[in-house]
């Protein structure tokens, strides 16, 4: 307390002074995220930890800055800090556990409940860890994204069931540590190759085959380099079937355009290519009104375009006179009956449209 009495003087003023607040530092801040529930404990703490260490406020919540004398000068200062960082970790915290915090007055304290409350059950989580270590599979993921969410468990898990300390001075002499390191790194890195699709089968096979055993770090970049490999023979092959389909596309426009003229194009492009005879009954050319299917009807098996009987059906006599009555009535024949019809009104028509010269008329 005697150093902080001396240090009174610059609280305002020097960042390395605990007391320090920044103006940007105020009550409703939210230091990290997600907020802590009944789940992630650990991760949480792990996050708030680093958080509050670079704000130089980690002695509020480990006890390392005691609650001064209230006839202290420095408790009006300490008590405000306290109370910054309480509201940290309120804002910090589902709403629902930060009910059950609302009336404690030292963060310390809150931090040293929250811990006994999420924390005693830190076996059932490892053993959730591991479970899902060993069941997790890549599936759709990048390897990236795979690597990575096994990172996350491998970390946390780190963090409840650590590695021994070495007893040891700096550096360790004894090899104890190094050798745990050995029997666990290893156990990531199959656990990692495992994990994969089976289209890494033989970069796998080749890693762990290989002596002496690489590291986690480089194996994930022998797999990235792979995953980048087949990415871009899988970018080559959609190029060139692309390119494939297009010149397809462009030869078979071309070919239709050269065989298709007479068909697709408008009638200006057929000039004189037809007799100049327009039926009077449907409007269309090179035909006339005697021999007009629309109005005489279709013959046995003709498929036309549109709508229309499948069989052939001829309208009664009054209909086959041009401006007869419009009768709904249809009779049925036969294909010889239908041969001879035609041949007959071609005949007639020949001999309607024959001009009169001067030898017919010798």
């Amino acid at each position: 307390m005697a150093n902080l009495h001396h240090a009174l003087p610059d609280f305002y003023t020097n960042p390395g002074n605990p007391f320090f607040l920044h103006p940007s530092e105020n009550p409703g801040l939210v230091l990290v995220t997600p907020p802590l529930d009944e789940r992630n404990y650990h991760s949480w703490a792990r996050s708030m930890t680093m958080a509050l260490l670079t704000k130089n406020k980690l002695g509020f919540v480990d006890g390392s800055i005691a609650r001064p004398l209230e006839n202290d000068p420095t408790f009006p200062t300490w008590l405000r800090c306290n109370m910054i960082v309480l509201s940290w970790i309120h804002r910090s915290i589902s709403s629902s556990i930060a009910q059950s915090i609302l009336w404690i007055d030292r963060a310390s304290d809150a931090w040293s409940d929250l811990q006994g409350r999420f924390s005693h059950s830190d076996i059932f989580r490892i053993s959730d860890l591991q479970e899902e270590i060993y069941k997790m599979q890549q599936g759709d993921c990048l390897v990236t994204e795979f690597y990575t969410q096994m990172k996350i468990m491998w970390d946390e898990l780190d963090n409840l069931k650590p590695l021994p300390t070495c007893s040891c001075d700096d550096p360790c002499t004894c090899g104890g540590y190094n050798l745990m390191r050995t029997y666990r790194d290893p156990d990531q890195v199959v656990r990692f190759l495992k994990g994969l699709n089976e289209q890494y089968a033989h970069v796998r096979s080749q890693v762990m085959l290989l002596d002496p055993f690489p590291s986690l770090i480089r194996v994930f970049s022998m797999i990235v380099q792979q995953e980048r490999q087949m990415l871009c023979e899988v970018l080559v092959d959609s190029n060139t079937e692309t390119r494939v389909f297009n010149n397809f596309s462009d030869n078979h426009q071309k070919q239709n355009f050269g065989r298709g003229r007479g068909r697709g194009f408008p009638s200006f492009f057929n000039k004189g290519r037809g007799s100049g005879k327009v039926c009077t009954y449907c409007g269309k050319p090179n035909h006339i009104v005697d021999i007009c299917y629309q109005k005489h009807g279709y013959p046995q098996g003709f498929k036309p375009k549109g709508p229309s009987n499948a069989n052939f059906v001829a309208r009664n006599d009054t209909d086959i006179t041009e401006g007869g009555d419009n009768s709904d009535s249809m009779v049925t024949i036969s294909q010889d009956e239908y041969q001879n019809l035609i041949k007959g009104l071609q005949l007639r028509s020949s001999v309607e449209e024959t001009p009169i010269s001067s030898t017919n008329l010798i």
